[in-house]
């Protein structure tokens, strides 16, 4: 049974940000560091709070003690980011399916590692990045993406080249071709209906896809990716 989670950073977050009933519909909330304050502004309360705590206002520390959250802490001289630790306690706790809020934006550092890192944990879980009408996925096998006929996909290689690509329901079709790493011919993209289908032989993308209407809607993964 799939049992999703959502993970809230310390990033930049769209005024309004139009992710609370996607939250409201998860199993798990964590709230990373700073990041919690986002939970508690929804008037939602997270299950778990992580990180070396050093951007959690007080107040807001104290308002998660008094409700008995659990509040993990880290040093702040640690090898992983708070996101990592985070991704790797949903993980343990048997989420497959994770939606990440606040992870795009801010400094260039943090929202690079902050791409990149769902790369190491894609066979454990399904991982979308969201901020505002976009939102970031991984594909290395199948994906049904689920949008509105105008909507902007772009596709880019992220561990190397990927092989043997195939799209149905886009603009422009690729057909068993190859994307290579460091070249832009799968930016901007567009879904021709409401759905449209990715798949690959070898390799990892990155899927970016820029909504005209609402990001509540499932990627649908096959058996393989899922």
């Amino acid at each position: 049974m799939t049992k999703t989670a959502a993970i809230f950073l310390n990033g930049e977050y769209a005024e309004p940000e139009p992710w609370i009933d996607l939250a409201r519909n998860c199993d798990l909330l964590i709230g990373v560091d700073g990041g919690s304050r986002h939970i508690l502004s929804a008037d939602l309360i997270p299950q778990t709070v992580i990180g070396d705590l050093d951007s959690l206002r007080p107040d807001h520390l104290h308002e998660l003690e008094s409700l008995g959250i659990p509040i993990i802490r880290h040093s702040p001289q640690k090898n992983e980011t708070d996101f990592e630790l985070a991704l790797i306690h949903a993980i343990n706790m048997g989420c497959d399916q994770i939606c990440v809020f606040g992870a795009l934006g801010g400094r260039l550092d943090h929202m690079l590692a902050n791409l990149l890192l769902p790369v190491s944990f894609i066979k454990k879980a399904f991982i979308r990045l969201i901020h505002d009408r976009q939102q970031v996925i991984y594909i290395y096998n199948q994906t049904t993406i689920h949008g509105k006929k105008g909507d902007l996909l772009s596709l880019i290689p992220i561990k190397g080249s990927v092989t043997g690509v195939r799209t149905e329901g886009l603009l422009y079709p690729l057909e068993n071709e190859a994307l290579q790493h460091g070249r832009s011919r799968g930016i901007s993209n567009e879904l021709t209906k409401d759905e449209a289908s990715v798949s690959l032989q070898s390799g990892v993308l990155v899927c970016i896809h820029t909504s005209q209407g609402s990001l509540l809607g499932n990627e649908r993964l096959n058996d393989e990716q899922a």
